[in-house]
C-alpha cells in the first residue's frame, strides 16, 4: 500500500494551487495527469457504506495535496456535489470512499477531483435507506482454515468487507460474547479480505462479520460454521493428545508401569500399543536398554539389565502420529526417574 492509508482533506483552488507549485519550482511532472474514474463497487448503498473507486491517476499528484476531493453528484457538469465522509488513497489506480448522507432513492456519480483535472463516473451510486444495505451488504463466501484453536490465524474472502473508518469489519467467532478478533497485520484487510486472529473462549459456530451500523443491513454469518478441535475437526498437522507414563522398576531389572491419557473424556487411541522404551542414565546421557509395547489398557512391562552399583532409569513413551494423512498426535510422555 504505497500511499499508506490516510485521511485526504478536502478540495482547495485546485488551479490556484497548480500555478503556486509551478511558480515555486514545484510543479507536478510532465506526466503528471488527471484522476480519471473507470468503475466503483458497489453500485447501491446506505450511508457509511464503503465504495471501492478504481480508474487512473490516482497518485500523479501527492496525497497530501489539500486539493483532492472525491464527492457524490446527481449531475457531472456543475460540481459542488456532497463530499465522502473519508476517503483513502490505496494506490495509483484504486481509492476507498465512505458514502456521506445521502437523499435515499436519488442516484449519484462519484467524482474524483484535485488541482490537475476532474474524473467522473460513467454510472450511478444508488443512496439506499439506512436500513437497507443494497449491493453494500457484506458477504462472506469462504474462509481458511475452517477449524482451530485460539491464536489460529484466518482468512476471511468475500465482498464489502470494509467499516465506515475503510478498515477491516468487526469480525466475531461464536458465542460472539468477546470483543472482536484482531487483525493479523494492521492494513492487511480489504473490501474483499480480512486476515484475523481467533480469540480465546470460542465455539463451535458462524463466523459474524458486521461493516456498517444498522445491524440489518451491515451484518452477515457465513454459511458454514467455523470449528473448534477437539474432536469437531483436525487441525493442520492433526489434533495434539496429552498422555503421561508411570515407572517403576526393582533391583532385578523388572520394568513396569501405564501409559495414560490426561484428557477428560480420556483418549484412548494413545495408550494403546504405544511404544515405550526403558532407558538407563549413562555419561553420556540416556541409553535406551529396553523396548515395549503398552497393552490394550495402556499398561506395560519389560525385564532390563541392571549393572552393579545405584543406576537410574526412567521410561519414556514417544511422540505419535496417528492417520494417514494424520488426524491425531500423541504427545511424548517421560516419566520420572527412578534408581535402583
Amino acid at each position: 500500500m504505497s500511499m499508506g492509508k490516510r485521511h485526504i482533506g478536502r478540495r482547495v483552488a485546485g488551479v490556484g494551487v497548480a500555478v503556486a507549485l509551478m511558480m515555486l519550482g514545484l510543479a507536478a511532472p510532465a506526466f503528471a495527469a488527471a484522476p480519471a474514474v473507470a468503475s466503483f463497487t458497489p453500485n447501491s448503498g446506505p450511508e457509511e457504506c464503503v465504495v471501492v473507486i478504481t480508474g487512473t491517476a490516482f497518485t500523479d499528484l501527492p496525497s497530501t495535496d489539500a486539493s483532492w476531493d472525491v464527492e457524490f453528484d446527481t449531475d457531472t457538469t456543475t460540481g459542488g456535489g456532497i463530499n465522502a465522509t473519508g476517503f483513502d488513497i490505496i494506490s495509483a489506480t484504486e481509492i476507498w470512499a465512505t458514502v456521506p448522507a445521502l437523499t435515499p432513492g436519488t442516484a449519484y456519480f462519484v467524482r474524483v477531483a484535485n488541482s490537475l483535472g476532474t474524473g467522473n463516473s460513467a454510472t450511478t451510486f444508488l443512496n439506499t435507506a439506512d436500513d437497507a444495505g443494497g449491493a453494500c451488504a457484506p458477504t462472506i463466501t469462504s474462509f481458511t482454515p475452517t477449524c482451530g484453536s485460539a491464536g489460529a490465524a484466518v482468512v476471511i474472502t468475500g465482498t464489502n468487507l470494509l467499516e465506515p473508518d475503510r478498515t477491516g469489519g468487526d469480525v466475531r467467532f461464536a458465542p460472539y460474547a468477546g470483543g472482536p478478533a484482531v487483525t493479523v497485520q494492521p492494513d492487511v484487510d480489504s473490501a474483499t479480505s480480512l486476515s484475523v486472529v481467533v480469540p480465546s473462549g470460542v465455539a463451535d459456530g458462524a463466523i459474524r462479520v458486521n461493516t456498517i451500523t444498522n445491524v440489518t443491513a451491515g451484518q452477515v454469518f457465513s454459511a458454514t460454521p467455523f470449528l473448534t478441535p477437539p474432536p469437531d475437526c483436525v487441525p493442520t498437522g492433526g489434533t495434539p493428545h496429552a498422555r503421561s507414563i508411570s515407572f517403576k522398576i526393582n533391583k532385578a531389572g523388572k520394568a513396569s508401569g501405564a501409559v495414560r491419557s490426561t484428557e477428560d473424556p480420556a483418549f484412548t487411541e494413545c495408550v494403546a500399543a504405544v511404544p515405550v522404551k526403558i532407558q538407563r542414565k549413562t555419561n553420556s546421557g540416556w541409553k535406551t536398554v529396553g523396548k515395549t509395547t503398552t497393552t490394550d489398557t495402556g499398561s506395560y512391562a519389560k525385564k532390563v539389565k541392571n549393572p552393579k552399583g545405584k543406576q537410574k532409569f526412567r521410561a519414556l513413551a514417544p511422540k505419535v502420529s496417528l492417520g494417514d494423512p494424520v488426524t491425531d498426535v500423541c504427545s511424548k510422555a517421560k516419566s520420572a526417574t527412578r534408581k535402583v
